[in-house]
């Protein structure tokens, strides 16, 4: 009875070791990601009490996913090399990451990934939308603001080519369509107090620049003529040239 009993406390520590580890506060963006950092930690949470309850850890790592050609999932984060570093500003950075072979991301537009950083032994999780197109063979690109103050940006800051990063995704179930206005109820909670829907003008952009608790930076996409337009909007509401990019 006694080896009985030394056996089960051994097996119910081990399993308190594989207990996903609450997040803190500073590691939310609060920018309304969906899933927030918070969302995946009950996911996982619940996974681990299901695998628990049923003593199958294979439960833990959840099906994979067979989505992306390049073995991202969105259960796991996943290891990605960079491949490139480019400072296009003094606190911009364009990322590339490598994807193996000629495989592509297979993103669509509204979708999103999660970075996993870890900085003073503390793991944090920001969300971000690579910029690179969705066709683009063996490689993926972010665009990553950093921020005097940031954790994250504490991290970006070390990376050098040839360094590896860790994302999972894809995640985001709004899918745009284009020249379609859809209605607020259908959007994510997360994301119906911040976005507008109608023509894009001068005095929109100005109301959301205005909206901005800090200095924003805008990522803006479309045809050269649409840029341009949205470029000369932006400098009117008050933003500079390094406080946005086109492509």
């Amino acid at each position: 009875m006694m080896g009985e009993r030394e056996e089960d406390d051994d097996n119910e520590e081990a399993w308190l070791q594989l207990r996903p580890k609450e997040p803190l506060p500073s590691q939310c963006c609060g920018s309304g990601c969906s899933p927030c950092v918070f969302d995946l930690y009950h996911q996982d949470l619940a996974r681990w009490e299901a695998a628990r309850a049923s003593k199958d850890r294979s439960l833990l790592h959840g099906p994979e996913s067979q989505s992306c050609p390049s073995k991202l999932n969105p259960k796991t984060f996943v290891a990605f090399c960079i491949s490139a570093m480019d400072r296009l500003t003094k606190d911009t950075y364009r990322v590339r990451f490598a994807l193996p072979g000629n495989s592509q991301l297979g993103l669509q537009p509204g979708q999103h990934l999660i970075l996993r950083g870890i900085v003073d032994d503390l793991e944090i999780q920001r969300a971000y939308t690579p910029i690179s197109p969705a066709n683009a063979e063996g490689y993926f690109e972010v665009l990553i603001k950093c921020y005097q103050m940031g954790l994250m940006s504490r991290y970006v800051e070390s990376w050098r080519a040839g360094a590896i990063a860790f994302w999972r995704g894809p995640f985001g179930d709004f899918f745009y369509k284009p020249n379609q206005e859809s209605s607020p109820e259908r959007l994510p909670w997360s994301y119906q107090e911040k976005t507008r829907f109608g023509r894009l003008g001068q005095d929109l952009i100005k109301e959301l620049v205005s909206c901005c608790r800090r200095k924003p930076f805008a990522l803006v996409c479309g045809s050269a003529e649409f840029t341009k337009d949205i470029a000369r909007c932006l400098l009117c509401a008050g933003l500079t040239e390094d406080s946005y990019f086109l492509f």
